[in-house]
């Protein structure tokens, strides 16, 4: 079973990572560059891309991923000049915007896409095979031009990782593509499947935190469940991950230092994995950013304790 934390760079800032999830026995270490799509990844990874540092994940007994949002990675923005048909048209304003994700229903940008994402798959090198280039994370971000505007956001972003995966996949047969269910994604696609090699990542990220996943009581996670639910009649359950915000400090701390607790039940979190698994799914990480040096000597590991023991009971 992947038993999983995905933070950023700075969260190694006084904390020895490798050693830690050795200690609580979690296996997979994934890597994220921070939150939106108006950044350059690599630049923001530096060493955490390079190959010292898988060097020294393999040699922790670890496997490495890299969890990223990698629109402006993925299409240039500095093309928008010259060609705005690669980019979104936004409806509100009446024209194309350079900010956000792209025009999928334009060939060309489909070629870029996989272009540029076998770049990427090239220098953030993955022991696992698993890749993950999630698009922008902010409502509006799709197109809706005339031929875009008859998909849905969450069409727009399968065909997208489809594109991607069918290029990658081509230079590595081994390779597979996430496909994140987020945000404004929790729409099941309706005109596109998955191709061969795309799984299902799915993110409740504003999940009720005092309610099991699957508590038909709460309003707020009845939604995500029968979200959930749906996908599983496109996706493999058994490739499924799930991305959870059990320990995403930078979450509950709305983005901001000093960094506050999790808010993280055991019995919650014995009820979330009993739902997962029920599924057949068998992958689970969580965000721990913002648990840097500083936040342990503030407030302790009790929540990250409970993580790895829960994940433990149910490790077979």
């Amino acid at each position: 079973m992947k038993k999983g934390i995905v933070i950023t760079p700075e969260d190694f800032n006084g904390v020895d990572w490798f050693a830690k999830m050795k200690e609580l026995h979690l296996n997979t270490l994934g890597i994220h560059s921070g939150g939106g799509a108006s950044h350059d990844v690599l630049q923001v990874l530096g060493d955490f891309g390079g190959e010292e540092f898988r060097k020294r994940t393999a040699l922790a007994g670890l496997d490495l991923e890299y969890e990223i949002h990698a629109a402006n990675s993925l299409l240039d923005r500095s093309l928008f000049q010259r060609n705005p048909a690669l980019f979104p048209y936004n409806s509100m304003a009446g024209k194309r915007t350079e900010n956000g994700n792209w025009c999928i229903s334009n060939p060309e940008t489909g070629k870029l896409l996989g272009e540029n994402a076998v770049a990427l798959s090239e220098k953030l090198i993955p022991s696992t095979h698993r890749h993950y280039f999630w698009s922008c994370d902010f409502p509006g971000g799709w197109c809706h031009c005339s031929t875009c505007a008859q998909m849905n956001a969450s069409d727009q972003n399968l065909a997208s990782v489809n594109i991607m995966a069918e290029a990658v996949r081509r230079r590595d047969p081994e390779a597979k593509m996430a496909y994140l269910a987020y945000l404004n994604h929790y729409e099941i696609p309706e005109s596109v499947t998955p191709a061969e090699g795309v799984f299902l990542e799915f993110a409740p990220m504003t999940r009720c935190s005092r309610h099991a996943i699957n508590d038909r009581k709460c309003a707020v996670n009845r939604i995500y469940w029968e979200s959930l639910k749906r996908h599983l009649t496109l996706f493999d359950p058994a490739e499924t991950h799930i991305l959870e915000y059990w320990l995403d400090v930078s979450y509950y701390s709305h983005y901001r230092k000093s960094a506050v607790r999790p808010l993280l039940f055991r019995d919650i979190l014995r009820c979330d994995m009993e739902a997962y698994m029920s599924l057949g799914i068998r992958s689970f990480s969580t965000f721990a950013v913002y648990m840097d040096g500083e936040y342990f000597k503030r407030n302790g590991e009790e929540e990250l304790c409970i993580y790895a023991d829960v994940l433990r009971e149910f490790d077979s």
